[in-house]
């Protein structure tokens, strides 16, 4: 019930076909006029799963699962590239395939979008390597091609260049402003505006925040650096869904102790290596403090392209003697059978809706969009009492939350219970005029038609029907409602546009008001 239902089981149509591929670079990822998200890549990789799988939800799965293991393979090879010693950067890579905080990148269909990122800059750095050993242009070309593909893939890689140029000045000693570095400027230059001429020709109507809300949000999401860091290295405090409120910063405040001490008992110099991994963690961690209050989820697979630069950092110890590097590779070996358990049992909240839902509400108790949406699944499945308590306690938790009443309203409806039902929707469509209006005024023509208050009835079934032609069921209502006031052309009239919505009219119907 989040991207997945946007993104996949809704959009069966777009994504099993080939042929979508084109149309996925002229939209933003959930097609809406006004957007932030440009990520056609992402869209492309499901059309292919869909396409070629035939929509079976194994491919979607067995997909996540390969570019996971492609990006441990090339972040093998990136920290060969940095001069890790072998059994150390395979034991670092280990702990990345294993680690419990990147269980929802590979669990959770979309959380592909952060492994597909990864694979694209990693691919990018070490072909860019090649080009400078190698010397030959194919790897240059491959090089801009992945760094074109990373931009389509997730805008946090738009600070790729700074990292690239880095690691340029790192290993093969090129000056700043050199002829090589000036080229490849140029490359990125012209990859950039190719992305940006893309994603503006999507997006037509985005709209950017204020600069107080941007502010605001940076300030608010701060901690949330602290909350990140304490998962990448103590990952005991998973959630599905996490929030501020109902997490901790004391596993950050252990992990920064806990680097700073291993530095300082093995004697680590400050590298060039050292600082390039940690500015990696920085720049690809910083996005998390744009995330808007309204959806201030910090969702665990954000850590997928930041974790990197701390193993870079790790695969840098400069340890004394080969005993202290037998230690030191036991703690990483018994580290990563430790990930695994935690991982193997976390991945099992991503089965269905309700251990993803149950688990969301039991780490994050305090969040009313998880008690609404969790509400909402227990409805669906016929536990109403659940839903009423979960409905209420959201409520509680925020009074404005959006669709709250109207839900909690159609539960009171349907036990008879018109006088608790009927406020809540006044209240709905007073403080959210805008969100679901359709639903509301259905509903509140449902409830006035029940206490046979016609006119008004029809009033709200009207004004549904003005916001949303689309509506159905709203036209079989009013044809019931005008029959029932002896008004037969209106009845005729609405029962024959149910029918052109794929409602049909009963031989009955048809009898009393006439075809």
């Amino acid at each position: 019930n989040l991207d997945d239902k946007t993104l996949i089981a809704d959009d069966k149509d777009f994504i099993s076909h080939l042929s979508s591929i084109p149309k996925a670079f002229q939209q933003n990822v959930f097609k809406e006029q006004t957007a932030t998200f440009y990520r056609p890549l992402l869209v492309v990789s499901f059309i292919i799963d869909g396409a070629i799988g035939k929509m079976s939800l194994s491919m979607f799965h067995f997909t996540n699962i390969l570019l996971h293991v492609l990006a441990v393979c090339l972040l093998f090879n990136l920290l060969i590239k940095l001069k890790t010693k072998e059994n150390t950067a395979f034991l670092l890579s280990l702990v990345f395939l294993v680690h419990p905080a990147l269980t929802q990148a590979v669990a959770w269909v979309p959380g592909r979008n952060d492994s597909l990122l990864a694979v694209f800059v990693l691919a990018s750095f070490l072909m860019l390597f090649k080009y400078f050993e190698l010397k030959k242009i194919i790897y240059f070309i491959l090089h801009s091609l992945f760094f074109l593909l990373a931009l389509l893939t997730k805008e946090t890689s738009i600070v790729l260049p700074v990292l690239l140029l880095m690691s340029l000045s790192l290993m093969y000693k090129e000056r700043l402003f050199s002829k090589k570095e000036i080229i490849l400027s140029c490359v990125w230059v012209v990859s950039i505006l190719i992305w940006y001429a893309l994603r503006s020709n999507a997006i037509k109507l985005s709209t950017a925040a204020a600069p107080t809300q941007f502010l605001d949000n940076i300030k608010g999401n701060i901690p949330a650096l602290l909350l990140y860091t304490g998962k990448l290295l103590l990952p005991f405090n998973l959630s599905v869904m996490p929030t501020m409120p109902d997490s901790t910063w004391v596993y950050g405040l252990f992990a920064i102790v806990f680097i700073v001490l291993a530095f300082i008992f093995t004697k680590t110099k400050m590298t060039g290596t050292i600082v390039f991994g940690t500015i990696w963690f920085i720049l690809f961690l910083l996005p998390i403090l744009l995330i808007p209050k309204e959806f201030a989820f910090y969702y665990e697979h954000r850590l997928y392209l930041p974790i990197i630069g701390v193993l870079i950092v790790f695969g840098q110890m400069q340890l004394k003697n080969r005993n202290t590097e037998k230690v030191f590779n036991g703690i990483i070996i018994g580290v990563a059978i430790l990930f695994s358990g935690i991982t193997f049992v976390h991945s099992n909240y991503f089965a269905d809706k309700f251990k993803f839902w149950e688990q969301a509400l039991a780490t994050s108790p305090n969040s009313p969009y998880v008690n609404k949406i969790l509400a909402s699944i227990y409805y669906q499945e016929k536990m109403p009492e659940k839903a009423e308590e979960l409905y209420l306690n959201a409520l509680k938790l925020n009074p404005s939350e959006s669709a709250v009443r109207n839900d909690l309203g159609v539960i009171y409806m349907e036990k008879n219970e018109y006088e608790k039902a009927k406020p809540l929707f006044e209240e709905e469509l007073k403080m959210n005029p805008e969100q679901n209006a359709d639903k509301v005024n259905y509903n509140l023509g449902r409830i006035n038609y029940q206490l046979k208050q016609y006119p008004e009835a029809e009033k709200y079934w009207l004004r549904t029907v003005e916001l949303n032609p689309a509506y159905a069921e709203t036209y079989q209502c009013l044809a019931i409602l005008n029959a029932d006031i002896k008004n037969n052309e209106k009845a005729r009239e609405y029962a024959h546009k149910a029918e052109e919505h794929g409602i049909p009219v009963p031989e009955d119907f048809w009898k009393v008001v006439g075809k």
